[in-house]
């Protein structure tokens, strides 16, 4: 990441809306999301949190309104722009290279930020860099002792420690993951908790996700979406006790 001036929040939109023929899935979001610590967005299905995701990671344009990161008007950016300033997404990364192992998948990533491209050549004098690199990525997403294995052969959970290995790759200031522990089994699920939890200082980390637990173990700060608006912003515990985000979900929270 790079060292520079501090600023207050890593996004902030003003008056964001995002209409589908005429429905408004993101309705008027006005918001900052502070830098540093794990941000969640939640909320009830058709809330608008995956479509105000998008916009936030320039998948979306929106209809109307203005997405800033830290000083910088980012509305008209594209997703690759946007993480050229240092905002990550794990599915953007989507695709792993199934029939290489561990280590040159991470590899590869590692060496896009070189010449721009995933290429096994480089100048002599770089590549130690990028092995060591490499294997520090490795150790931060746990799967040094499988960096052998051919990735096809991971287990779900370690595959989507990978992708976002793939991500930390560009050491972005701001790491945006979609439901990162979804379809995982408990023990991959606490693996998974556990590498958010190593990889998050320094950074901003900001998920949507859907296990409630998951989200009150893990979030400095959780912010409720409903009908396209927000709902409620606070810590776990200010969230558990919200009476309006109690009855949205229906006694789910509690």
């Amino acid at each position: 990441m790079t060292d520079g001036q501090t600023f207050a929040y890593a996004f902030k939109t003003e008056h964001l809306t995002r209409s589908f023929s005429g429905f408004k899935a993101v309705n008027d979001v006005t918001i900052e999301i502070p830098r540093g610590g794990v941000r969640a967005i939640i909320g009830p299905n058709g809330a608008g949190k995956t479509t105000f995701f998008n916009l936030l990671s320039g998948l979306l344009p929106p209809s109307t309104g203005r997405v800033f990161f830290e000083d910088r008007d980012i509305t008209g950016l594209d997703p690759f722009q946007r993480a050229r300033l240092g905002i990550a997404r794990s599915f953007q990364i989507s695709n792993i290279f199934r029939k290489l192992s561990v280590y040159e998948n991470v590899r590869l990533a590692v060496q896009s930020l070189y010449d721009g491209k995933a290429s096994f050549f480089l100048p002599i004098g770089k590549t130690g860099d990028l092995h060591g690199k490499t294997v520090a990525i490795l150790a931060d997403i746990g799967l040094s002792d499988v960096a052998d294995s051919l990735a096809e052969n991971l287990s779900h959970g370690d595959q989507r420690r990978l992708e976002i290995g793939l991500v930390l790759a560009r050491d972005p200031q701001v790491l945006m993951l979609d439901e990162p522990v979804a379809g995982m089994s408990p023990k991959e699920t606490h693996a998974t908790v556990e590498l958010i939890q190593r990889i998050s200082p320094g950074r901003t980390i900001l998920l949507v996700e859907h296990d409630i637990d998951v989200v009150m173990s893990i979030s400095t700060t959780i912010t409720v979406m409903q009908t396209g608006q927000i709902l409620a912003v606070g810590t776990p515990e200010e969230i558990r006790a919200n009476e309006a985000v109690q009855r949205a979900y229906l006694g789910g929270l509690a």
